[in-house]
């Protein structure tokens, strides 16, 4: 009878010391999981990836504290609890890390074909207003495919930055303002060849 005593005291204490430090934090361990999916999802491995492969590796840490605490006879969770702390702060803060540098990267792209969809509108006005007479017809059909050529490259720099490559985005509207400024050195040229051949076939008396 003292032996079963026993035995259902002992067996008592022991769940008592299983359960010491209490359940695994499985709800917060998963909220630090959607902070870091959010991050993700926010553009942060392209735009914050820093921060974005700190808050991974606090994750990760705080996830193997857990499965690691969850194995022993005498559980405690507190330092997986202060892990998981930090790995959802460092997500969240990839998460707006990565919003920042998104709107400023997105912010010098608009700004780099706004001057390349002024430049464009330059050139075709110069262009509209060139003189097209014998000896500049294919100077002026050439400019017009080059500014085609800008217009073209103008269309894939905002689709650039719809698709978030920002970068691809200035290049393509970089490239767009300098074939404007090409065409609007070739309007110029072609106006002055024009401009001579009048001169030349002006009678010598419209010369005096």
């Amino acid at each position: 009878m003292k032996m079963r005593v026993f035995s259902l005291v002992l067996i008592a204490a022991s769940a008592a010391l299983v359960g010491c430090g209490g359940d695994p934090p499985t709800a917060d361990l998963n909220a630090a999981k959607q902070a870091l999916d959010a991050a993700r999802t926010a553009g942060a491995e392209r735009f914050a990836s820093s921060d974005y492969s700190a808050a991974q590796s606090a994750y990760s840490q705080a996830e193997s504290t857990v499965n690691s605490e969850s194995e022993k006879l005498f559980k405690d969770f507190e330092q997986a609890a202060s892990q998981i702390a930090d790995a959802k702060s460092k997500a969240d803060r990839a998460k707006s890390a990565a919003g920042s540098e998104k709107d400023r990267q997105k912010g010098s792209a608009d700004g780099v074909i706004a001057a390349a969809q002024t430049a464009i509108a330059a050139a075709r006005s110069s262009l509209d207003g060139a003189p097209a007479g014998k000896g500049t017809e294919a100077d002026i059909e050439q400019l017009r495919a080059d500014l085609s050529g800008a217009d073209a490259d103008l269309s894939a720099a905002r689709s650039a930055v719809g698709s978030e490559d920002f970068a691809d985005a200035e290049t393509k509207a970089k490239n767009a303002e300098q074939k404007a400024g090409q065409v609007e050195n070739g309007v110029q040229m072609a106006t002055q060849k024009y401009n001579d051949m009048v001169e030349k076939m002006r009678p010598w008396y419209d010369r005096i």
